[in-house]
């Protein structure tokens, strides 16, 4: 068992910020922003009320944060319209 001075007597440990991502051999996967449904309707070149449509309807995920604005992730759209130009599910 240690003593209380050979604990204080150690180096302190050093500090790990848990946002920083860490490199070590494996990927890191960066969390995709949410964006508005009118901002990925700009984003595709789609009318904004086709995208409202879909997205009330559950065709994609959406996110509501603190209000009741709807939020979508691009790259999930993209694939519901992908998935239905090839004729698959999503």
């Amino acid at each position: 068992m240690k003593t209380l001075d050979a604990i204080t007597s150690e180096k302190p440990l050093p500090l790990v910020d848990a946002a920083q991502p860490r490199t070590s051999g494996s990927a890191v996967a960066i969390p995709e922003k949410l964006i508005t449904v009118k901002a990925a309707a700009e984003a595709l070149d789609l009318p904004i009320w086709k995208l409202s449509r879909a997205a009330k309807h559950g065709v994609f995920p959406t996110y509501f944060l603190l209000n009741t604005r709807r939020y979508v992730k691009l790259s999930e759209v993209m694939a519901c319209i992908e998935a239905s130009r090839q004729g698959g599910g999503a």
